[in-house]
């Protein structure tokens, strides 16, 4: 049995957390998640699951596309559609047939099932959400809940979407109703969202631990590294429970992704406490206490400590919810 990590992030990266079927990846123009997708990707192949590619804008890497349990849906346009401009609807919005895509998507998935060495596990990457919420949010969000669906059904089986969360809120649905942001309504139906940051960020995060408390100048796309970053995760268990979760990602040598804690030690510069007169100065008491009064009170055992020392034993009833999730899952044991 493995031995719990502490990161719940490990564990979903390492498919050993399966109650997770719909996972997104949400980035912004200052880092990108194709990296960490990629490496997750390998972590399903290397558990002997197939894998559905659905490519809007680009292929993943080339390690990837190669291997015989990768399927490809291919919904970049050719450059004939290109020329004769039925690529594009006349709002300039791309074309995509949705119903097209569903259909191609399960087609794919039933195929490469077969191969799959995980009784049936599959996973579908999806490489860019954007292309096709700019066609319709509705029919997108309704194509994940789908799609979730389907995946929900074998336990080791996974969606896998990445979108901007720069530019998802900008666009509407022209003619609709009034709509949630975006990406409140992706981390609704999401089991598991992972928010990728650069790691300059830190500091504006907790100002004072991480920094001196200045303000941080914007980072640029120079600052950029895709190999590694800080992320936040945000995972809904099977429970209910809501679980968040901040680390830091790196992408190894062997294109795996590596996962650490990020640990946080406040400190407060001495100039930084208030000078002042001491409050006890003017007491008609004593409030120090003398080596012997330490100790002597350092001996005093407890009651409620004494108590804590026994133990519980709880006979389940028929109506009671039994909880599987681990409640020590987002500790160091």
């Amino acid at each position: 049995m493995a031995m719990a990590t502490g990161l719940s992030i490990k564990r979903i990266a390492a498919h050993q957390q399966h109650s997770v079927p719909l996972l997104v990846l949400s980035e912004t123009a200052q880092q990108t998640a194709l990296s960490l997708m990629e490496a997750m990707v390998r972590e399903g192949l290397g558990h002997g699951l197939g894998v559905v590619v659905v490519c809007l804008e680009q292929l993943l890497s080339r390690d990837i596309m190669c291997q015989p349990a990768v399927a490809l849906v291919d919904c970049r346009p050719t450059m004939a559609q290109i020329g004769d401009g039925s690529a594009f609807l006349p709002n300039g919005t791309r074309q995509i047939d949705l119903a097209r895509l569903d259909r191609d998507v399960c087609s794919q998935i039933e195929r490469i099932s077969t191969v799959s060495k995980v009784s049936g596990g599959f996973v579908v990457v999806i490489d860019d959400l954007e292309p096709l919420l700019n066609i319709s949010r509705v029919d997108t969000l309704a194509l994940l809940r789908k799609f979730r669906s389907v995946a929900k059904q074998c336990q080791s089986s996974r969606i896998l979407a990445r979108y901007s969360r720069d530019t998802a809120d900008q666009r509407t649905d022209k003619g609709g109703p009034h709509l949630p942001l975006v990406s409140n309504v992706l981390r609704s139906i999401s089991d598991a969202v992972v928010d990728v940051y650069p790691m300059s960020v830190l500091g504006t995060w907790m100002p004072g631990w991480y920094s001196n408390g200045e303000p941080q100048p914007f980072v640029t796309l120079g600052d950029n590294d895709e190999r590694r970053g800080l992320l936040r995760l945000e995972h809904r268990r099977q429970s209910g429970k809501v679980g968040y979760e901040v680390a830091a990602f790196e992408i190894n040598e062997q294109q795996r992704p590596v996962f650490s804690a990020v640990k946080a030690v406040a400190t407060v510069e001495p100039s930084a406490v208030a000078a002042g007169p001491d409050p006890r100065q003017h007491l008609p008491f004593n409030l120090d206490l003398t080596d012997k009064q330490r100790q002597d009170r350092a001996d005093v055992e407890l009651a409620y400590l004494e108590a804590q020392a026994g133990e519980i034993h709880y006979q389940m009833a028929e109506e009671d919810d039994w909880d599987e999730d681990d409640p020590d899952d987002d500790l160091e044991i």
